[in-house]
């Protein structure tokens, strides 16, 4: 045979894949690292630019109230515990209260939410007190507070402010505790009638004519009390895990579970869910009750909608009132006069986006011609100007990260703009750093920013359009071989990968763990959790100006030379890992909503940002609100959910250990071993991983050690997977959170803060040996990272966190520059599985092929033990009276001999007779 005919047959018998062409949407930012440029563009944790408009000036985190005086020269935001008055007489110039000078003081002690409104005197300001459910009346000419008004009284108690605005001489008042109206006389400060709302009443709005009031309520169910728990029985009578999954039969009429009669949720269609309610305020009556947006069980192309409208804001014409819903990525059309729904406007950006979710339209304000709509959509860093005659978006204009509330001047010449992260973080600490005065933190680090923009024309409106766009994704065409283990787009063709174990641990930076590897870009002063580190008694807060972990007067050197996690280190440089990888989230209220493929939305973001007692005891049943840290709310679904429901859709198998456990008011005791959460408040799991989540793996609590999470995590997975008749899914998830850290218990083996960071590491590297001593480590991808990393600092970016991979066809010794976020790993998840994106941020974000190899190594992974003055897990795993067998630990998985498997054969067969 020829060699030219050799080629020509060669080619013949190729894959049909082979070296063709695919487009992809990636992130702009894929090459770079995180960074702050105020006067260019500035790199986000997503990988996309930030750019925003007009006049910008960076104010205190999350704004989630803004209110403009009657004569526009004055606007007040409001922040948790927080306020901020601009003066916009010329520049904006803003005053904080209090100061960080200490010259002015504090006004809203115990937090505050949504709520603020401009008395005519364009002097006196009303903002909302949020938990502690007054309203304070405040002076912005002397910066004081004037007086304060309850809510609480007549009946009600535990009241907490939403949105309030003036009417006349009154003020209209939400109180999401106790879903009501509240109307309050100015002159008396006398509460003149309570009328009751939806559920969480959220936004709320006037008819320019003054009869009506609109009030978007984002609630979805009432949560009841658990059956028979009371504040002093909780730890034992609590349930142990959910009783049933959200949306079910068993959800809407209850259950018998653990010896009780659990109460059901009703229907999410009902009409105080999710609703838009008016009332007419000649006869304090509720008229009418719209259900807007998208509906839960409607059919979306082939996808069943399992998360509602969550309708936030109103905005008011002479005949129709327009509110947008932040889940459908629409505003609804209502027609007040007919009573009716008079449409839906569709936020149609971009035909590559349009597709998928991912805007979460906001705040939003209309002109006085009632032609223009201005819309904050809150997850594409953009105002979205819409065209009220026919109902399509005009075009763009570029924000700051995670815009909440847009506002007109008086004269319509200027628009205001709130976004709740600004610029992004910037880093937190290294040696360069200077701590600023808002301190160190990722949520105090992290400023917003206010706008003033000039309302563009057509011509400047055309080209800041383009200018989102190009912030938010490029175009990439790629070309793919059929060599790369990860397909580049989903469906395409097959992969030697077929089990993906999608590990997910708590609260570190990248610098502080692997800032001693020289191959990537970290710190080595911040890497108190490396190796060789010393221990100091007071590590918790003995933080420099740098941030650095320096000696204070007053520390204890403890302990020298130690190792605290010693497998990050060798997993990093065995396999592979990122110093270009970002936590999209800032806390876990975010990151187990991002890590699972859902979008926090309006409701998630306010109410990470808001101080608010949870009390399952209490008469207002919206103390019993859905604010879960370690889990996804029913009112936080996104339109046809996340991973687990695209996987469910897909028909891809998969199992959860842990994830989604830790609900609000959940108890965490040493002894919850279970599901290492236990509930006093009836909530339910989404219902596509209900039935695929272990019931003995304990979820996040500390007081539980991550090596009782391995016994448990083996021992499952050992009867289902290796000895039992069942197959490993091809998605696996685990939790293991005890780097989060928490109070030294050395009783319990935690003499240090790093105890619990060692005893995590111990887990990391025993689930990794593991896995690669099992069958089905020849086809295996293990993804290693964290929810957020908000217990820690880094020099480039306080976002920036831990991947790794690891797996035979993970390329050794590799470090990926390539930025990634949350999109990045689900990138990886779904074109490996055959499944289609589920919102914007999984189709544009970075394409991380570079981590992959078409050469396979299968060596396994050898666990090390981190250093035994820092944890002992012997004496950890004591209280469980269950034995630490280290030699049992590396002989890896046990498989059941032939005399084993001859036993059980007979032991059956005389069940059988």
């Amino acid at each position: 045979m020829s060699n030219s005919f050799y080629f020509f047959f060669l080619l013949l018998t190729l894959p049909a894949f082979a070296q063709k062409t695919y487009t992809t949407l990636q992130v702009p930012g894929r090459a770079e690292f995180c960074s702050i440029d105020p006067a260019g563009k500035s790199v986000l944790p997503s990988g996309r630019y930030v750019s925003p408009a007009g006049n910008t000036i960076r104010v205190t985190n999350d704004p989630f109230g803004m209110a403009l005086a009657p004569n526009g020269q004055r606007a007040v935001l409001l922040h948790d515990g927080v306020l901020t008055v601009m003066d916009l007489t010329k520049a904006p110039k803003a005053i904080r209260v209090p100061d960080y000078a200490g010259t002015i003081p504090p006004v809203l002690k115990g937090g505050s939410f949504l709520g603020v409104a401009f008395a005519p005197d364009n002097r006196t300001a009303y903002l909302s007190n949020g938990d502690k459910g007054r309203v304070l009346v405040f002076d912005t000419d002397a910066l004081r507070l004037v007086d304060s008004i309850s809510l609480d009284g007549n009946g009600y108690e535990d009241s907490f402010t939403s949105d309030l605005l003036l009417n006349g001489n009154e003020l209209l008042v939400l109180d999401r505790a106790n879903f009501r109206l509240v109307r309050i006389d100015r002159a008396t400060q006398r509460i003149t009638a309570s009328i009751p709302t939806g559920r969480q009443p959220f936004g709320l709005a006037l008819s320019p004519d003054r009869k009506l009031a609109f009030v978007a309520n984002v609630g979805l169910y009432v949560y009841p009390k658990v059956p028979g728990v009371t504040r002093t029985n909780k730890d034992t009578m609590a349930l142990k895990f959910p009783p049933y999954a959200a949306h079910t039969k068993e959800s809407a009429e209850g259950v018998e579970a653990e010896g009780r009669r659990i109460p059901g949720l009703g229907s999410p269609l009902a009409d105080e869910a999710m609703s838009v309610w008016t009332v007419d305020l000649a006869t304090n009556k509720v008229v009418n009750r719209f259900k807007t947006g998208v509906q839960i069980g409607e059919m979306i192309e082939e996808a069943e909608v399992v998360g509602g409208a969550s309708p936030n804001s109103v905005a008011v014409g002479g005949r129709y009132a327009y509110v947008s819903n932040a889940t459908n990525d629409n505003l609804s059309v209502i027609d007040y006069r007919t009573r009716k729904l008079a449409g839906t406007i569709s936020l149609r950006i971009d035909p590559k986006l349009d597709r998928y979710r991912g805007l979460m339209p906001f705040g939003l304000t209309l002109t006085a011609d009632q032609k223009t709509i201005y819309v904050a959509l809150l997850a594409l860093n953009a105002v979205a100007v819409v065209d009220v005659p026919t109902r399509r978006v005009r075009g763009l204009i570029p924000t700051g990260w995670g815009p909440t509330r847009v506002a007109l001047s008086p004269d319509e010449k200027t628009l205001y703009v709130t976004s709740a992260r600004g610029y992004g973080a910037g880093p937190n600490g290294g040696q360069s750093f200077v701590k600023p005065p808002q301190g160190t933190y990722i949520g105090d680090i992290q400023l917003g920013t206010f706008q003033a923009i000039p309302v563009p024309t057509l011509v400047q409106l055309a080209v800041y359009t383009k200018q989102v766009l190009a912030n938010t994704y490029q175009t990439v065409a790629l070309t793919d071989n059929g060599r790369n283990p990860l397909p580049v787009l989903p469906k395409t063709r097959l992969s030697p990968i077929k089990h993906i174990v999608y590990i997910t641990k708590e609260n570190r930076t990248y610098d502080e763990v692997l800032g001693q590897l020289a191959t990537g870009r970290g710190d080595s002063t911040l890497a108190r959790f490396g190796t060789g580190v010393t221990v100091r008694s007071r590590i918790a807060t003995s933080r420099g100006t740098s941030g650095r972990t320096n000696d204070q007067p007053g520390d204890t050197v403890r302990i020298t030379a130690a190792d605290i996690s010693p497998n990050h280190v060798h997993i990093a440089r065995q396999f592979a890992f990122s110093d270009n990888f970002y936590c999209d989230s800032d806390a876990s209220i975010h990151g187990h909503h991002w890590m699972m493929g859902t979008i926090p939305n309006e409701w998630v973001e306010a109410n990470a940002a808001s101080e608010g007692r949870f009390d399952a005891f209490s008469k207002a049943p919206g103390r019993r609100f859905p604010k879960t840290t370690g889990a996804i709310d029913p009112e936080d679904y996104n339109e046809i959910g996340g991973l687990w429901e695209a996987l469910e859709r897909n028909r891809v198998s998969f199992f959860n250990f842990g994830e989604a456990n830790e609900y609000a008011g959940s108890v965490e005791e040493w002894t919850t071993t279970q599901f290492g959460a236990a509930q006093s408040v009836v909530f339910p799991m989404p219902k596509a991983v209900y039935p695929h989540t272990s019931r003995n793996y304990a979820g996040y609590n500390t007081n539980i050690p991550d090596q009782y999470r391995m016994e448990q995590f083996e021992q499952e997975f050992t009867a289902k997977w290796l000895n039992g008749k069942q197959t490993m899914p091809q998605l696996v998830t685990v939790m293991i959170p005890n780097d989060h850290g928490a109070s030294p218990r050395p009783d319990f083996g935690y003499p240090y803060l790093h105890s619990y960071m060692a005893d995590n590491d111990l887990a990391l590297g025993r689930i990794l040996h593991f896995l690669s001593r099992t069958k089905y480590w020849k086809n295996m991808l293990v993804v290693v990272t964290e929810d957020d990393p908000q217990g820690g600092v880094d020099h480039i970016d306080a976002h920036r966190s831990l991947l790794m991979l690891a797996g035979p066809y993970v390329k050794r010794g590799y470090v990926s520059h390539t930025h990634a976020n949350f999109g990045s790993i689900l990138k990886v998840i779904y074109n490996i599985l055959g499944v289609g994106y589920v919102n914007q941020y999984d189709l544009t974000a970075s394409l991380l092929q570079d981590f992959f190899t078409d050469k396979p190594d299968f060596r396994p992974y050898d666990v090390v033990l981190p250093d035994g003055r820092i944890f002992d897990p012997q004496q950890a795993m004591k209280p469980y009276k269950k034995p630490f067998d280290w030699r049992k630990i590396q002989k890896g998985p046990e498989m059941d001999d032939r005399a084993d498997q001859r036993a059980e054969h007979y032991r059956q067969q005389n069940e059988g007779n």
